[in-house]
């Protein structure tokens, strides 16, 4: 099997890993919507969001470096594994300790104290279940990483359906949290078929992991700070009503960025054994041309079709009284589009062991989106934030893409119609 197509499969299989998770979301969204309102879904949109703003110090940007040390074969896997386990066990526990206390320190979201108390479990769940997706990932196996996602997104449509009548924001949040148990319970086993988490300390890793997870670990937050920081904003200017309309689409939006994040996932072992073998020439200069245009295609497409039938979409998912999600619907999807790019160059920069730039990048965004978002959502609520979002993309696909282009001549040869043909002539080898 050539490197396309291993690329390939690994991206299908998460591809339609998600397709089950997309359809087990589609309709435990439209539960949600129907059950909660506007502004109950706001709320659950909020306390999510800002749980995941967290998820970032939990991982702290551990689980890429790890992927990227493992695959480069110098250290014991098995001692990478373990000693990344405990290392993020210990961010989890940091994190849960801060989102409970900042959730009671600003005043103007203490309703949702005890909400956003039981999703902070989550922290610690998604810090072992992850751990295993780094055992996945370098072994290439993202089967698994899809039957766990599966797994979790349908015993959380079941146990809504079965509190269908009585649905409340706590028991939507329990229901997640124990989903997320069993789909981590489900990762460990998995995960041990294929290695071991070797438990042994061993300072020399800690340390590597440590340094180099530094500056991957700021840049993960800070990109998760300026994901999220509108839904935040709009909270606590607009109230939960406009964070309903917003979140909806741009839940729409994070599944559909998706597939270029499995892309990204199914490219980086590799990305990273070339930049180490030090082939920055023909080699890795092909992989990011061959893939840049393989994402243009499929983002072309996925415009075309989202800004179409984004009324339908909205109406299946959300119902009617979600309409004025349909436009922030079809401005979010060019940020889609964007982002496609900024996942090929920021999983770039990182296999090259450029962190600090990513960050450099992900600061200068942060700066960006945050003061936009505080200037216009006062007057143009989440219309603002959807514009800023794309905004945002596109800023950091310019310097991301400048400084690859420059430092280690990566760069998009916008030749796609040809690598379309190339794939279909030689049945996926383009590599």
């Amino acid at each position: 099997m050539n490197l396309f197509q291993k690329v390939a499969i690994n991206t299908l299989v998460q591809g339609l890993g998600r397709v089950g998770v997309i359809l087990a979301t589609i309709i435990t969204t439209a539960i949600l919507t129907r059950s909660l309102g506007i502004s109950g879904f706001g709320n659950y949109v909020f306390v999510t969001s800002f749980i995941l703003l967290f998820t970032s110090i939990s991982d702290w940007g551990t689980g890429m470096i790890s992927i990227r040390e493992a695959a480069k074969g110098k250290i014991e896997e098995e001692k990478i594994f373990g000693n990344a386990l405990v290392f993020r066990l210990l961010l989890a526990l940091v994190s849960f300790l801060l989102v409970n206390f900042l959730i009671r320190f600003l005043p103007q979201f203490k309703t949702l104290a005890l909400a956003t108390t039981i999703a902070s479990i989550l922290l610690f769940l998604h810090s072992l279940r992850t751990s295993c997706q780094i055992i996945f990932q370098t072994k290439l196996r993202f089967e698994n990483i899809a039957i766990t996602e599966v797994a979790i997104s349908f015993s959380f449509l079941i146990f809504l359906v079965l509190a269908l009548k009585s649905l409340t924001l706590y028991q939507v949040l329990l229901f997640l949290v124990f989903a997320n148990f069993l789909g981590t319970i489900l990762a460990f086993f998995l995960a041990q078929r294929l290695a071991k988490f070797e438990f042994s300390p061993d300072p020399r890793i800690i340390k590597k992991i440590f340094f180099e997870a530094l500056p991957t670990g700021a840049l993960l937050l800070i990109f998760s700070i300026y994901n999220r920081v509108d839904i935040i904003i709009l909270q606590a200017l607009k109230g939960s009503e406009p964070v309903g309309i917003y979140g909806l689409a741009y839940k729409v939006h994070d599944n559909l960025v998706l597939g270029a994040a499995y892309l990204a996932n199914a490219l980086f072992p590799i990305l990273s054994r070339c930049a180490d073998e030090r082939r920055l020439g023909n080699r890795l200069a092909l992989i990011y041309k061959k893939s840049f245009d393989v994402l243009f295609l499929a983002g072309i497409i996925l415009v075309v079709l989202v800004y179409i039938f984004a009324p339908l979409i909205v109406a299946i998912v959300g119902g009617p009284q979600f309409f004025q999600s349909v436009l922030v619907l079809r401005i979010l999807v060019f940020a889609t589009f964007i982002a496609y790019f900024n996942h090929l160059t920021g999983y770039s920069l990182i296999a090259l062991g450029k962190q600090k730039v990513s960050l450099i990048v992900a600061i200068i965004a942060l700066v960006w989106n945050v003061s936009l978002n505080l200037i216009f959502i006062p007057r143009y609520s989440y219309l603002a934030a959807a514009a800023i979002t794309i905004a945002t993309e596109g800023l950091v696909l310019i310097l991301t893409s400048v400084y690859l282009a420059r430092k280690f001549n990566l760069k998009p040869s916008f030749s796609f119609p040809k690598t379309l043909v190339e794939i279909i002539k030689t049945r996926g080898k383009i590599f």
